[in-house]
C-alpha cells in the first residue's frame, strides 16, 4: 500500500511541477524528496528535458521508474527489477500546475525570501478552493524548488543543469507490457 501512495505521490508532483507546456524548455536533474505528513519521506532522482521527465525511486528494496511523455501522450510506470512495464494515457487535462507567471504571482501573498536547495526563492501563500498551497520561486528555473500543503512538502535539492540524455526517457529493450488492473464492476 505504501508503494501506492509513493507511485501516486510521484505521478502528482511531476504534474503538479512540469505539466507546464511548450514554453518551459529547461533541462536539468536533482535529487526529489517528498515527505507526506505522518509519514517516511520518499527520496529519488528526477530528470527533466523540456516537457518529458523520468522519476526514479527505490523504497523497500523496489525501485520504481516513472517516464511521463507529453509528446507520445504517454506515461509509463516500469518496475526494473521484473522487467515490466504499465503504459498509461498521458491526459493534458490532468495538469494541475503550470509555468510560475506574473499571473499567478499577482494571485499569491508574497511571505518573504528564504534559501531552499542553496537558491535563494520568494515564498508564496496560494490559496485555491480553500486549500493552502505555499511555493518557493526562484528566479534561476520557472517551476517550484519546493511545493508544500496540508497533506505533502516536495523539495528538489541538487539541482544540476545541463543537457540530459534523450535514452532516459525511453522505455528499456526487453521489458514486458503489464496491463492496467481493472476493478471489477459493483453488484447492484
Amino acid at each position: 500500500m505504501k508503494n501506492k501512495l509513493a507511485v501516486v505521490l510521484m505521478f502528482a508532483f511531476a504534474l503538479f511541477a512540469f505539466s507546464t507546456g511548450p514554453a518551459m524548455a529547461v533541462e536539468f536533474a536533482a535529487d526529489m524528496v517528498i515527505q507526506p505528513k505522518g509519514d517516511e519521506a520518499l527520496t529519488g532522482k528526477i530528470f527533466v528535458k523540456d516537457e518529458k521527465v523520468r522519476q526514479e525511486t527505490t523504497e523497500e528494496g523496489e525501485t520504481q521508474i516513472m517516464i511521463i511523455r507529453p509528446d507520445k501522450k504517454l506515461t509509463w510506470m516500469i518496475t526494473p527489477d521484473e522487467k515490466i512495464y504499465m503504459e498509461m494515457p498521458y491526459q493534458s487535462e490532468d495538469k494541475t500546475f503550470e509555468d510560475w507567471t506574473a499571473e499567478k504571482e499577482k494571485k499569491a501573498k508574497l511571505l518573504g525570501e528564504e534559501t531552499v536547495s542553496g537558491l535563494p526563492c520568494k515564498k508564496y501563500e496560494s490559496m485555491e478552493d480553500g486549500e493552502k498551497t505555499i511555493f518557493w520561486i526562484s528566479k534561476q528555473f520557472p517551476f517550484p524548488i519546493k511545493v508544500e500543503d496540508a497533506e505533502v512538502t516536495m523539495e528538489y535539492k541538487n539541482i544540476k543543469e545541463g543537457p540530459i540524455a534523450d535514452s532516459l526517457f525511453e522505455l528499456p529493450e526487453g521489458y514486458q507490457k503489464m496491463s492496467m488492473p481493472v476493478a471489477p464492476p459493483e453488484k447492484e
